[in-house]
């Protein structure tokens, strides 16, 4: 009955995710037995996946989405729609963790490795150019622009890593902030992080 709850839910979020990125593409419909290629387990065995999502229904009249659980459920589900919508395993992945930290206002490091943290904070970035509430419709028109501008940035750099290496370069002063204020709550250790070597190296990073 727990299996059966957990994919209720998930239906219902699925298709909030399907809304918001409406102007991205249509991510089709959710199905318990769909496995990303990056790993992610169906709803049918995966039991972590199981716990956060009904431990984020449990929650949910007292904390909304701001809960950890939420943001697990979040980053796996939103991962899913990136591959649906094109992006390649790597990029998918971090694309569901940018969603997840927008939308519930947490952001698991154990879903994203350190390289591609940078990426976490375009999401943010561009999603929240002047600050903002976690709390957005997901049937706003300004959410799903917003959504749109980030999933064709990523559609960007997975075609042309060249570009992901200036945009770097470009941005370094509005995200250096984000950075480091992002490694002081999280205890993350070093300065901003960057492209390491060449431009040509970029494609090891994406």
């Amino acid at each position: 009955m727990e299996i059966l709850r957990a994919v209720d839910i998930a239906k219902r979020e699925w298709e909030n995710i399907r809304v918001s990125l409406e102007r991205c593409g249509d991510i089709g419909e959710f199905t318990s037995k769909d496995q990303a290629r990056g790993g992610i387990p169906p709803i049918s065995n995966g039991p972590l996946l199981i716990r956060n999502i009904i431990e984020m229904e449990n929650k949910m009249p007292t904390y909304s989405y701001y809960t950890k659980e939420a943001g697990h459920v979040y980053a796996v589900l939103a991962s899913r729609a990136g591959e649906r919508l094109g992006l390649n395993t790597r990029l998918s992945q971090t694309f569901g963790s940018g969603y997840s930290w927008v939308r519930t206002g947490c952001l698991d490091l154990n879903l994203v490795e350190k390289k591609h943290v940078i990426k976490q904070l375009f999401f943010y970035k561009l999603f929240f150019p002047l600050g903002g509430h976690f709390g957005w419709d997901f049937n706003s028109q300004s959410s799903k622009s917003k959504l749109n501008l980030v999933y064709h940035k990523f559609i960007t750099w997975q075609d042309n890593p060249t570009v992901y290496y200036q945009d770097v370069v470009k941005y370094k002063e509005q995200l250096e902030p984000l950075w480091n204020g992002l490694a002081l709550a999280l205890g993350l250790h070093g300065g901003f992080l960057k492209p390491q070597g060449s431009s040509e190296e970029l494609p090891k990073l994406m």
